[in-house]
């Protein structure tokens, strides 16, 4: 017979929980009842059966949701700002379906960073949270996060003869060229593209 100890480990493991605390909580049973199955030496068998239960019920909850990388970077819509260093907290979490099927890209293939500055207000304002779709190279027109000389910009990216075009829809930024030497010779890269924002109203 499996030590009382062993049985409580396992309910932890079902419910993937840390704690007796946590582990009660989730159950939603009383704090001193895991105290108390110590003092009798037996579980009852029901706290298996519902535990098995409320572990089912949230792999169905993961499996409809993916939590996202938030990249706490400065990544800037002004005239840029050195990325000094870059944390990532806890996720956020979206619907795969709305990854998927609304928006279009593989979820293993995005991350979220917020943005700061006014540069390219209205269409993303200062502390706007931008989605990312990570890209190797420039795919056509649109708003991209990329690094230029030290420098983490998110910009809306035009393709023109000599190079990229690089322009902010708040007009009273100036736009400014890369040439396609420049992009071989400099540091620059193209992150990813912008896919999706939210932000305060």
């Amino acid at each position: 017979m499996r030590d009382i100890e062993e049985q409580i480990e396992e309910l932890k493991t079902i419910t993937s929980t840390k704690t007796n605390t946590e582990l009660a909580t989730v159950l939603g049973i009383a704090r001193n009842t895991v105290q108390m199955w110590k003092i009798r030496g037996k579980i009852p068998e029901k706290t298996f059966v519902k535990a098995r239960k409320i572990a089912e019920g949230m792999e169905a909850i993961n499996s409809k949701y993916i939590e996202l990388d938030f990249y706490d970077v400065q990544v800037s819509a002004g005239s840029g700002a050195l990325v000094v260093q870059e944390n990532q907290p806890e996720g956020i979490a979206f619907s795969r379906n709305f990854i998927t099927n609304e928006i279009g890209v593989r979820p293993n293939n995005i991350f979220l960073m917020p943005v700061r500055g006014d540069s390219m207000t209205p269409t993303l304002q200062n502390q706007a949270v931008i989605m990312v779709n990570r890209i190797e190279e420039f795919t056509g027109d649109g708003i991209y996060v990329f690094r230029f000389d030290g420098q983490l910009m998110v910009k809306r990216l035009q393709f023109t003869k000599a190079g990229l075009s690089i322009v902010s829809d708040n007009e009273t930024y100036e736009k400014w060229e890369l040439t396609r030497k420049e992009m071989t010779t400099f540091d620059f890269e193209i992150i990813g593209e912008v896919v999706w924002a939210g932000q305060k109203v």
